[in-house]
């Protein structure tokens, strides 16, 4: 899996700003994933070992890329109204919407410092009168790159 992989993209359609957790699925990733497996798997198993190993990384992989493609999340921010809005998607069909906030604040955001794997990550989330959890960021650059959006990209048009 490649680790400098975009696992999060921001788009703006009008005054609306989307921050989408969905991770795009590329059969060509695919197929020299599973080909580098098979190969390796083969050489160090032997071949009868190494083919059932590699079937099952095989499908395995395919599995996680697939869900994480059709099952995502989407956070809403609208520059006009200042609502920031969680959506649950399966397959392009919002499955569940969350209001996080009608007046949103930039501000708002925190980031806590996690550590998962050995690797230093951070939880993004939004402070309201409780916490809501967004985004698990893979490193600092990520982080800085999201708070550099937000404060540049994002104004809000109602501020009362």
């Amino acid at each position: 899996m490649n680790e400098h992989e975009d696992y999060y993209r921001f788009s703006k359609n009008g005054d609306v700003h989307t921050l989408s957790d969905r991770i795009p699925f590329k059969w060509t990733e695919l197929l020299m994933w599973t080909s580098a497996s098979f190969i390796f798997l083969i050489y160090f198993l032997g071949i009868g070992v190494g083919i059932f190993v590699a079937i099952l990384s095989l499908i395995g992989y395919t599995f996680y890329r697939f869900a994480s493609w059709i099952y995502y999340s989407e956070i809403e921010i609208d520059e006009k109204s200042g609502k920031m809005i969680r959506l649950k998607k399966l397959l392009n069909r919002t499955q569940k919407t969350d209001l996080i906030t009608d007046k949103f604040d930039p501000n708002g955001f925190e980031y806590s410092e996690l550590n998962r794997s050995g690797k230093n990550k951070f939880l993004m989330s939004y402070k309201t009168h409780k916490n809501h959890d967004l985004l698990i960021l893979k490193n600092e650059m990520d982080k800085q790159q999201i708070e550099k959006y937000i404060a540049e990209k994002i104004t809000i048009y109602n501020k009362a």
